[in-house]
């Protein structure tokens, strides 16, 4: 960065899914030195261990420096501060940059197809709001213990769409003992997981339930949407 920026520490869920793809990278590592080191004599499965971890990895690195770009914005670093740090374009960190888990809650379809998500700014301003009231909530109970025992944010959001399709407002005020970043940053985790799918502009729904509505449903003015894409982003340079 040209100029330091003030970040206490990333979002939970960003460190969360960042400690598990360090974990999974890993866990490719020691299989490509055990698979290359057992099979030295037999091209074919040298060759596919090789294949499959590079391409893997590969994938995970993008994933990660998507990540990594999103909690930067998160912070306050701006989209060229971020190219010139990547030697890319601002243009290149705006297109890609949707497509994270920490922002893509915060996306908006774009493009003739719509297959294109963006973060505009008045999104990025939101996500930095969320972010600065769940840094202030942070210094208060942990939101799990606020929750009460039993089952995590990600069963629990199933449960409560089995009534219909919900609002992300609906779901937020159904889910007081969650704050509403962790709320969004889970439909998108479930949605990508095919457990749960959009079915309007913020609206969400337990996947193959046709979308019914339930008593909270329809989009509010400022919804959080997520990307629901499958399978980890491939960034660009």
């Amino acid at each position: 960065m040209s100029r330091p920026i003030k970040l206490q520490r990333p979002p939970r869920f960003t460190a969360e899914i960042v400690a598990d793809a360090r974990q999974r990278l890993l866990d490719l590592l020691d299989d490509l030195d055990s698979l290359t080191t057992e099979h030295a004599d037999d091209i074919e499965v040298w060759g596919s261990a090789v294949t499959t971890a590079g391409w893997e990895i590969a994938t995970l690195g993008q994933w990660l420096g998507l990540e990594g770009e999103a909690v930067l914005l998160l912070g306050g670093a701006s989209y060229p501060e971020i190219a010139e740090h990547q030697g890319t374009s601002a243009s290149a960190v705006y297109a890609r940059v949707g497509r994270s888990l920490t922002l893509a809650p915060y996306a908006h379809a774009s493009g003739a197809d719509g297959a294109t998500t963006r973060v505009s700014a008045d999104d990025l301003d939101q996500a930095r709001a969320d972010y600065r009231a769940d840094r202030v909530g942070a210094e208060g109970e942990d939101e799990e213990a606020a929750a009460g025992p039993g089952a995590s944010l990600a069963d629990r959001i199933p449960e409560v769409l089995r009534s219909g399709a919900l609002s992300t407002t609906a779901l937020v005020g159904a889910l007081p003992g969650y704050r509403r970043s962790s709320v969004l940053s889970t439909l998108s985790v479930l949605a990508r997981q095919g457990r749960i799918e959009r079915v309007g502009h913020g609206v969400y729904a337990l996947a193959g339930s046709g979308g019914a509505s339930g008593s909270g449903g329809g989009s509010g003015a400022g919804d959080g949407d997520a990307a629901g894409t499958s399978g980890a982003p491939a960034a660009q340079r």
